[in-house]
């Protein structure tokens, strides 16, 4: 049995973050619609800030970031990096984006990420209810199996505009496993097209 009281912290705050090479294919990816905002919904120490600065023009960005202390992290990187145009926000991604699909927001014009990855049951109870509520805004089956990375890519790809990119970091599960069935058939009426990268090798130490 998998207890909360026996995880370590990272396992916890599901931070696993992006090696550079993987955040600049990743920028690279979504340079090919020469998108003018962005959003990463999880944006940890700022990985991805380096490589937007490298290869776009100053887009907007909306980013992410729970833990104040990473968060802090992420605005010094963007500041070194040369980026200006860039709204940070230490909260909690999903709460917001509740209310922006609820708003209708516009869209953005790609996403960029490394969503977290925890398990419901680890989750605190308030994050808990936003994520079933994201799944119910997007009329997606919900089940209390599904790990936090699901809601964080719907969340994701709803807030794309038409024509969008999204490129974020996800686990091989996605193709398999029943909690990410919502995600798959989600993803597979509203997509145009779906590109899954499987390196058939583990880039994320301490991960299955």
């Amino acid at each position: 049995m998998n207890l909360k009281e026996l995880q370590t912290e990272q396992k916890l705050r599901g931070g696993y973050y992006t090696p550079a090479d993987l955040a600049d294919f990743l920028v690279r990816w979504i340079a090919g619609v020469n998108p003018e905002s962005i959003l990463e919904p999880s944006c940890g120490d700022g990985v991805f800030f380096d490589k937007v600065a490298l290869h776009l023009e100053s887009p907007a960005i909306t980013a992410f970031e729970i833990d104040d202390n990473e968060a802090g992290k992420a605005i010094e990187r963007a500041t070194t990096s040369g980026l200006t145009n860039i709204n940070l926000r230490a909260d909690d991604f999903l709460g917001w984006a509740l209310d922006a699909i609820k708003g209708g927001e516009p869209g953005f014009d790609a996403v960029l990420g490394n969503p977290p990855f925890i398990r419901y049951q680890y989750l605190p109870t308030l994050f808990q209810g936003r994520a079933e509520k994201i799944f119910n805004a997007l009329n997606c089956k919900f089940t209390k199996h599904t790990n936090a990375w699901v809601p964080f890519v719907m969340a994701s790809f709803a807030l794309l505009r038409p024509g969008g990119r999204l490129a974020m970091v996800v686990p091989s599960e996605i193709i398999h496993v029943t909690h990410a069935q919502s995600l798959r058939t989600y993803l597979g009426e509203n997509a145009r097209r779906i590109i899954l990268i499987d390196p058939e090798e583990i880039w994320f130490s301490g991960t299955l």
